[in-house]
């Protein structure tokens, strides 16, 4: 039993007698003892028994095999070895750029960056250069808790990016780390004040309060996700479970240098005894996916796009000093005002590109086109032309005394990642040298080389699988980020809409499984199910989100 259940048992029957005798106090108790236990209705809900088909996905937000491959060889990571060889494992690539935005939503709805709407933590301002925090209404198409949800499967969803605000789901769902501290940021909403006051926090890094992450802050925070997340999973009647845990990616980012005798290996040991009392929890007859959304990796070398694009004539720069107001300290407001000020250094009216998202050794260019953005300086009839004299001059260019090429590949952006939402993808994506790592931010130069390693995502992650429904294969294979929602919903036996773009993997079921691949308007489930609204998300956390974003005064 829950341990906040059984605190509102004990207090039930005195809280009654004390009602009934007048006392006010008393009556408040009970009210709030009766709106506890709707907030955990979720655990106690008579007549459902457990699903024949259960599965638990669990995330290491940027988890690599560089890492995981000799901690295991060293016996550091028993639970993970164990459940690789009872299973079969893969190297997951990531959206390009890798990012956990686009990357747990690609995860999430079998569908790339073009087709949901998310490939950064910001989104364009309309008519405007400005970018603004995405939230999980920025996710145009159905994650699998929702589909789940229009079949009246239970779901737990815990950490998952881009879930602030939560939406109403049949289950539970704690959002990620972009809720505000001060918001409801779970559902039901009355269970973000079960965890408030049992200490958990939303997010271990830096996007929405300033936090001081040590080793004990990580392990006091896991400590408490843990014995929450022990209590969920207990209860039997959820279908699907999804729990990412996004502190070993804050962790990562500062301190990642890939050696098992530095500072991330002991996080990586942590997550291992978790992952195994989890399993100990669920039992041997779910099905386990443990993926990452990304890999990491020490670059030594680094790539400016902007400094770049002004070197080559595609940008040109403008007053060298500009007002700008103090930069944040929170990661939702900061990077707001860094790309304000990125683009306040050039002259818009004469730059016919600017830089997109970099990420790992991905980056992006957006061009600067007349009657598309606010000051477009080049003619539409221009734009392939630009675009391949771009591409040229990236595949040729090369650092100063060295003769290798920088830039691997160079895709175009709507080509990459089609659909409705393309246009929110930069025009031009290029692929660096694996060991250089993609920047935007101010650089007086387009090439640098570093004395200390600079930590961050790269395309690999990992993929393992185990349970009743999966093989056991010694080759480690290969998937994609976008292939997880269609194999958990062929896993249950849910239909898998013909709009993915992810893959079922079928190669790696031990048991006869037959997609029924159907467009989701076909789906009946679908058709009469709910789709949230702005309406249906409270509008003060709404308000949250803007309101600090406005506060940068470059985001409207």
């Amino acid at each position: 039993m829950p341990a906040w259940t059984a605190s509102i048992a004990a207090m039930r029957t005195p809280s009654i007698r004390r009602c009934r005798a007048g006392n006010v106090r008393a009556l408040a108790l009970v009210l709030l003892a009766f709106a506890a236990v709707a907030t955990i209705g979720y655990f106690f809900t008579p007549g459902r028994g457990k699903p024949a088909r259960r599965v638990l996905v669990i995330g290491w937000d940027g988890a690599t095999w560089d890492m995981l491959d000799p901690l295991m060889a060293e016996g550091r990571l028993p639970n993970v070895a164990r459940l690789v060889a009872r299973g079969a494992s893969a190297r997951l690539e990531s959206t390009k750029v890798p990012i956990s935005s686009a990357a747990w939503v690609s995860a999430m709805t079998g569908k790339g960056p073009g087709e949901h709407g998310v490939y950064s933590f910001f989104e364009p301002v309309d008519e405007s250069y400005d970018v603004q925090l995405i939230s999980s209404l920025s996710n145009k198409t159905a994650p699998l808790w929702r589909i789940l949800g229009w079949h009246g499967l239970r779901s737990i969803t815990f950490g998952v990016p881009v879930t602030f605000p939560p939406e109403k789901v049949e289950g539970v769902m704690v959002a990620c780390m972009l809720s505000p501290f001060d918001a409801d940021y779970a559902y039901p909403k009355a269970l973000t004040q079960q965890l408030r006051a049992r200490g958990f926090v939303p997010d271990l890094g830096a996007w929405r309060e300033r936090q001081e992450v040590t080793f004990e802050r990580v392990r006091e925070q896991l400590a408490i996700k843990e014995q929450i997340l022990h209590e969920m999973l207990r209860e039997d009647d959820w279908s699907l479970a999804t729990i990412v845990f996004k502190d070993l990616d804050v962790w990562c980012h500062r301190n990642y240098d890939g050696r098992t005798d530095g500072p991330v290996a002991p996080h990586y040991e942590l997550l291992d005894g978790v992952l195994g009392r989890l399993l100990e929890t669920v039992g041997d007859d779910v099905d386990v996916i443990l993926m990452s959304d990304h890999g990491f990796h020490p670059y030594q070398r680094s790539f400016f796009v902007h400094p770049w694009l002004v070197q080559q004539g595609f940008a040109v720069a403008g007053r060298a000093e500009v007002q700008l107001p103090p930069a944040p300290e929170n990661l939702a407001e900061r990077r707001a005002t860094e790309h304000a000020a990125l683009l306040a250094l050039l002259d818009l009216d004469a730059s016919v590109a600017f830089g997109g998202v970099c990420e790992a050794n991905y980056g992006g260019i957006r061009l600067n086109v007349k009657g598309r953005e606010p000051r477009g300086a080049l003619e539409p009839a221009e734009v392939e032309a630009t675009l391949a004299r771009i591409e040229k001059a990236l595949l040729e260019w090369r650092a100063p005394n060295r003769s290798e090429a920088v830039v691997r590949r160079v895709y175009r952006g709507a080509e990459l990642y089609p659909g409705p939402y393309s246009a929110l993808v930069p025009d031009l994506i290029f692929e660096l040298d694996p060991t250089i790592a993609a920047r935007s931010e101010p650089a007086k130069v387009p090439y640098g080389e570093h004395a200390r390693a600079y930590p961050d995502h790269s395309l690999e992650g990992i993929w393992v699988t185990a349970g009743p429904s999966f093989l056991r294969v010694p080759e480690r294979g290969a998937v994609a980020v976008r292939d997880l929602a269609p194999t958990v919903l062929a896993l249950l036996e849910l239909p898998v809409y013909a709009e993915m773009s992810g893959a079922v993997l079928r190669g790696s079921f031990a048991r006869k499984i037959e997609p029924r691949v159907v467009p989701e308007a076909d789906d009946p489930a679908a058709r009469r199910g709910y789709r949230p609204s702005p309406a249906d998300f409270a509008e003060t956390d709404m308000e949250e989100v803007k309101s600090r974003l406005r506060e940068t005064g470059y985001a409207q």
